[in-house]
C-alpha cells in the first residue's frame, strides 16, 4: 500500500471522519494529522461540556493512530500494529484547530520506534506520545488430516 492509498483509505474511513481526523502530510519518516474544528466528539465530557477542550478520548485515539499510520507506512503498507503506545497530557487543549506531528526515532526490520507531539493553533505543545509499531506476521492456516 503507497502512502497516497494509506491517506485516502484512512481520510475515507467511518473512524476518522467521526472524530474529524485529516492526514494532512505522510511520508517515510514523519505523518501530520488534523484535527478538524468544530466537531461535536471533541468536546470535554464526551461532548456534553461546551467551554473545555478536546477530549482526552480523543486526543488519545488521534496520537495512537498518528504513531501507528507513521510505522505502518514505514513498514511498507504491511499489515502492522501498534504494541506499546504511551502519552503525556500536558494541558487542555483549548484553541483549535490542533495537529499532530509525528516521526520515526528508531526503525528494525520488524519494530517502528516512534514519538509524537499535538500543538494547538498557538503553536504550543499539549501532549506527547510514543509508540513502538511491528509488522503484523500472516499466519498459514493449520491443515488437519482426517484419519479413516
Amino acid at each position: 500500500m503507497t502512502s497516497d492509498d494509506v491517506v485516502k483509505r484512512f481520510n475515507h474511513s467511518a473512524l476518522f471522519e467521526r472524530l474529524g481526523l485529516h492526514i494532512y502530510h505522510l511520508d517515510d519518516h514523519s505523518l501530520r494529522l488534523h484535527l478538524n474544528d468544530d466537531n461535536p466528539c471533541h468536546r470535554g465530557g464526551f461532548g456534553v461540556l461546551e467551554d473545555i477542550g478536546i477530549n482526552g478520548s480523543v486526543i488519545s485515539a488521534a496520537m495512537e493512530a498518528a504513531i501507528g499510520l507513521c510505522g505502518l507506512n514505514a513498514l511498507g503498507g504491511m499489515p502492522s500494529g501498534v504494541i506499546e503506545f504511551s502519552m503525556k497530557l500536558l494541558r487542555i487543549v483549548r484553541h483549535k484547530p490542533a495537529w499532530i506531528e509525528a516521526q520515526i526515532d528508531r526503525k528494525s526490520q520488524q519494530l517502528v520506534f516512534v514519538s509524537a507531539r499535538l500543538y494547538s493553533a498557538r503553536d504550543s505543545v499539549c501532549a506527547t506520545a510514543t509508540g513502538i509499531v511491528t509488522r503484523g506476521y500472516h499466519v498459514k492456516p493449520v491443515r488437519h488430516h482426517q484419519n479413516e
